[in-house]
């Protein structure tokens, strides 16, 4: 499904991209369950064939209408790995597509996260609930621990928990 949509961006009139800017005989697209942070990832084997990487878990929660977004994304940087002179990322050649293709920028949430999916997560102390969460140890989760973290909302103590539970 994500080739065939693929496609229609390619060789329809909707899109900029245009099989002279994508070969998509040289792309291959894979669908990841472990991806859980990423909608999406274009790698490049050096050798003239990309590979999309889509996220399962984006699919799941979201949709395809909201992989095709992500589609679009990583179809940029195949051409960025197929064009000779073009600087890969999200740079220049990048950001002059993000207006065309209805790309929100570089990282764009099609869902929202559950409490669950975070290492650390952080409650407001005066009950707004749940504010969002961290997956790795940062220094917003030791600002939190220390309570020098404040809710956005209400201006309360932000309280953390971990995985081992409560951090604070």
């Amino acid at each position: 499904r994500a080739r065939e949509y693929a496609a229609t961006v390619i060789n329809g009139e909707e899109w900029p991209l245009t099989p002279d800017h994508v070969d998509l005989s040289r792309v291959i697209f894979e669908t990841s369950t472990r991806m859980e942070r990423q909608h999406g990832v274009c790698s490049y084997d050096g050798h003239g064939q990309s590979t999309i990487r889509l996220s399962e878990t984006t699919y799941e929660r979201a949709g395809f209408e909201a992989l095709k977004e992500t589609i679009r994304h990583e179809l940029v940087h195949a051409y960025q790995q197929q064009t000779t002179g073009v600087k890969p990322g999200h740079g220049e050649s990048f950001t002059q597509l993000v207006g065309p293709l209805d790309l929100s920028g570089r990282c764009s949430s099609h869902y929202e996260t559950p409490p669950d999916d975070y290492k650390y997560r952080f409650y407001c102390t005066q009950g707004c609930g749940f504010i969002g969460g961290r997956h790795r140890w940062s220094k917003a989760v030791a600002r939190a621990i220390r309570g020098n973290l404040v809710c956005g909302d209400c201006d309360s103590d932000l309280r953390v928990d971990g995985p081992d539970g409560t951090l604070e």
